[in-house]
């Protein structure tokens, strides 16, 4: 870390009471300093002049048949974004100067590893090419001072470089890519595989892979560098980032299990930049330990409504898929081979082709996601079988293949493309304009991920929008589309306490996988899908395995078997996690008055989907093993016949008399109570408990107050027509 940017920014706090605040005018002064060096929109990049790359002993031997860093071909890749000629300057979109702009104020405050949270297609490749010039390096602020009269300190030479990280072939040469052609006055190098970068170069692009190899990484001397760039920053909690990035900036946190890497600076304190489009892992693990803030957020929601993104129609195609079925993994996300059983059907892929006839064989380009490699091939024989040109796209095609097949898409030679976790980041491809879900998921990120490729606009093709087909209901059951960054998950220690009992769970399940058949199909087109829940209005029981029951008003409860309940509902802008715990009997005789004790406050949350996994986390740590299985969605005792008290006691909420009228009314449909499970009677009888009661009362009351209001109009009417008699020879 040059110290003449350590001189420059403000003392920044370390947790504690010796924590430094900076006064609200340094901190003015300090981002204009900062904001200084970043150009008009309408000013091409120039790169700072830096000392000719060069040969050092700590440089490794480069092995044969391997390419240098200047006998790389500048070939654009086929998945990279459209550019336009060099010559034609390129204009920033008001929210991407804002980002670079909150980067700047956020490094000038003295904070080194911040985050920019901005949706697929917003043009994060753009923000950071733009931000690299804009911070400074050891030469910009020795420029700088002169300039204001003011004394150098600690200017010394070498320093000011950046590194881009990124975890994909396709990702990397896409920012090689745009770096030549945003940056053509800076040298760009890439270290990835068979290409060996110098560790001189104004910039080098370098995947995660093989930076982990400590003879590649060596030649990268922290003291050299001014700015490290994390693209696709939200697996930076795994730990080969973690260990990447703390060789860069000691401020990273390194699970107990990880040792750092050797490094000639003890202390290195580079400034570390992440981009994401869903800055949070549906794995849980804390994004914190590398980085310390949010600094820009938008939507996809304040995107569409801006018009930088495709508007977006779709179609979900509800089918008894019996996904609940289906095994998870310890984060919540389907396990893929149990998932495959379920979804690669022929019953399920004609199903998909069949839609895609209906719906969307008018599309220009049609990108369809798969479970697993092959579902692709099933996937690509049916849709060929019913004479539609589709091919497939996967990790196991050599790169050129990928590129080829990326090449043809791209120029509409055929309508549909099959992919399996290829092109779920850093495809570029705006011409996409149907995208369809042929792979259930309950990670909201994933679910971004996929609907994001279609999200880009493509006026040069024509397109009007981008068409959505959801053949498993994948966006409610995720809760929306509008991802809300959170930096706060659990540790490695805790995800891996997780993991031991799901890998449990799983040997203990029949090995015997089960072959889904879909028996009941309806179609829903929704005209706005990122509109169809609100924050609050989140489907709480799709993000646990628990069996949460929604009782009304957005409030969601959990029985604990006897011992009282948790609640997860809405106050405010946050979400509230509560406790109110049962009070045991004394001498076994029941207590007067209410059973339960004073409610236990455990937590606010910003999310639902965090105020689930605090919820979650306490339940396991406080219930015994044997009670914690019960307290499963999938608990044996919830698929067997309710038993008669059960029945009784739903019988007495609801309202009915004697046991001899065994038909409820539940949300307009008559049901026979003889046809209920225990687990249904436990929800419906907890669902009016704590609050489904009351709801209904309430709509009851609603119900009775307009029927008296329309009775009340209907007595004024009679009224005056009996004041007003009609004259003879008139119409009675």
């Amino acid at each position: 870390m040059s110290r003449a940017v350590r001189a420059l920014r403000p003392a920044c706090a370390l947790a504690g009471p010796s924590r430094l605040a900076l006064s609200p005018p340094k901190v003015a002064v300090a981002a204009r300093r900062w904001t200084s060096f970043l150009p008009a929109a309408s000013e091409p990049l120039k790169r700072r002049p830096t000392a000719k790359a060069r040969s050092t002993p700590d440089t490794p031997a480069k092995p044969r048949k391997q390419k240098s860093a200047q006998e790389i071909p500048a070939a654009h890749d086929p998945a990279a974004p459209r550019a336009d000629p060099p010559s034609a300057p390129l204009t920033l979109r008001p929210y991407q100067t804002e980002a670079i702009d909150a980067c700047l104020s956020a490094l000038a405050r003295g904070c080194r590893r911040i985050g920019v949270s901005s949706p697929t297609g917003s043009g994060k490749t753009t923000m950071f090419m733009h931000l690299i010039p804009a911070v400074p390096g050891v030469d910009d602020v020795a420029a700088h001072r002169r300039k204001e009269g003011r004394p150098l300190v600690g200017a010394g030479p070498g320093e000011g470089q950046t590194l881009i990280l990124v975890g994909s072939v396709e990702l990397a040469e896409q920012a090689l890519a745009v770096a030549r052609r945003l940056l053509p006055e800076w040298s760009v190098e890439l270290e990835q595989a068979k290409h060996v970068a110098s560790g001189f170069a104004d910039i080098t692009v370098a995947t995660y892979q093989t930076l982990s190899n400590p003879v590649r990484l060596r030649k990268f001397n922290p003291a050299r560098f001014k700015l490290v760039i994390v693209d696709e920053a939200h697996h930076a909690a795994a730990k080969s980032y973690l260990r990447l990035l703390h060789y860069f900036n000691a401020g990273v946190s390194l699970p107990s299990d990880v040792d750092p890497y050797e490094t000639l600076d003890d202390s290195p304190d580079v400034p570390i930049v992440g981009f994401s489009a869903t800055f949070s892992r549906h794995d849980t693990l804390a994004l914190s330990a590398a980085f310390e803030e949010i600094v820009f957020h938008r939507d996809v929601g304040n995107m569409l409504e801006e018009g930088w993104l495709s508007p977006v129609k779709s179609t979900a195609v509800y089918a008894d898929l019996q996904l609940g079925d289906v095994e998870t993994t310890s984060t919540g996300e389907y396990a893929t081979a149990s998932l495959a059983n379920h979804v690669n059907t022929p019953a399920v892929n004609l199903l998909i082709v069949r839609t895609y006839l209906h719906r969307a064989a008018d599309r220009r380009s049609t990108l369809v996601f798969a479970v697993n490699l092959q579902h692709v091939a099933d996937l690509v024989a049916a849709f060929r079988t019913a004479g539609v040109d589709a091919r497939s796209i996967t990790s196991a095609m050599p790169a050129g293949a990928r590129r080829d097949v990326m090449e043809a898409f791209r120029n509409g030679e055929f309508p549909v493309l099959v992919n399996c976790e290829v092109l779920t980041e850093g495809a570029d491809v705006p011409e996409i304009d149907c995208v369809v879900l042929a792979r259930p998921t309950r990670s909201k990120n994933l679910l971004a991920q996929m609907v994001g490729r279609g999200l880009r606009l493509s006026p040069s093709t024509g397109k009007q929008d981008c068409y959505l087909i959801d053949i498993a209901d994948n966006i409610s059951r995720a809760s929306g589309m509008l991802v809300s960054p959170t930096l706060f998950g659990l540790t490695h220690e805790e995800v891996a306490d997780e993991r031991e009992r799901a890998e449990a769970k799983a040997a203990r399940a029949s090995a015997t996988p089960a072959v889904s058949t879909p028996t009941k199909i309806r179609m829903v087109d929704i005209s706005d899908p990122f509109a169809l829940k609100s924050p609050k209005q989140v489907h709480i029981p799709a993000l646990s395995h628990l069996s949460w029951v929604h009782c009304g008003q957005g409030k969601h409860v959990l029985e604990l078997m006897g011992s009282g309940h948790l609640t997860i509902e809405p106050i405010d802008d946050k979400w509230s996690v509560s406790l109110t715990p049962k009070l045991p009997r004394i001498g076994g005789v029941p207590r007067r008055g209410s059973p339960y004790g004073r409610v236990v406050q455990l937590a606010y949350a910003d999310d639902a989907e965090r105020a689930v996994r605090t919820a979650d986390a306490y339940v396991e740590r406080r219930m015994a093993r044997n009670s914690l299985q019960q307290l499963s969605e999938f608990a044996p005792w919830r698929a067997r016949p309710a038993t008669q008290k059960q029945i009784s006691m739903l019988l007495k909420i609801k309202g009915i008399k004697g046991e001899g009228d065994a038909r409820i009314t539940i949300g307009g449909t008559a049901i026979d109570v003889s046809s209920l499970t225990a687990g249904q009677v436990g929800a419906l009888v907890c669902a009016a408990q704590h609050g489904g009661l009351g709801t209904r009362k309430r709509a009851e009351e609603r119900a009775a107050a307009a029927e008296a209001k329309a009775a009340r109009k209907a007595e004024r009417e009679r009224a005056v027509a009996e004041r007003n008699l009609r004259l003879p020879g008139e119409e009675r």
